[in-house]
């Protein structure tokens, strides 16, 4: 997926229409309404205003990628997708889990649907070399098994 298609309805939701009035900033769409010193600098293209429109294109046509998770930062029992190693049958099916914890760079999740209030102890967890932040709008909780 290109970051004009990930991001296309911000786009249109700020009226971008025109690219010289476009910036980026931690990754995401801005409005650059005139290109000053106090604006680029935060602007991740950074560019002058001469620059700045062929910047912003091959941002626009460039693959969107999911921002670095600090795992270490995550809360327990966060609800994450976690899935298998390459190779293995299934690798493009995410699994539904909850975050235990973060060690020597593995992530672990809770087995069998569990949290740290129903595990029954704290190594009733399973490691994950594949695993990303979920969205839990419109998610019961019981249907995250």
């Amino acid at each position: 997926m290109l970051n004009i298609e990930k991001y296309k309805d911000e786009l249109i939701e700020m009226g971008i229409i025109n690219i010289d009035k476009l910036g980026v900033k931690n990754g995401e769409p801005i409005i650059c309404e005139n290109h000053t010193t106090e604006i680029c600098e935060s602007c991740d293209i950074g560019k002058s205003s001469i620059e700045c429109s062929e910047a912003i294109k091959d941002w626009l046509f460039s693959e969107y990628k999911e921002p670095e998770v600090d795992w270490s930062k995550v809360a327990v029992d966060t609800p994450i997708l976690v899935t298998l190693d390459e190779g293995i049958v299934s690798i493009n099916k995410w699994y539904k889990k909850y975050f235990a914890r973060f060690v020597d760079g593995k992530i672990y999740a809770w087995k069998n649907g569990k949290t740290s209030w129903t595990a029954l102890d704290e190594n009733d967890v399973c490691s994950w070399k594949h695993a990303k932040l979920t969205e839990m709008e419109n998610t019961e909780c019981n249907h995250f098994l």
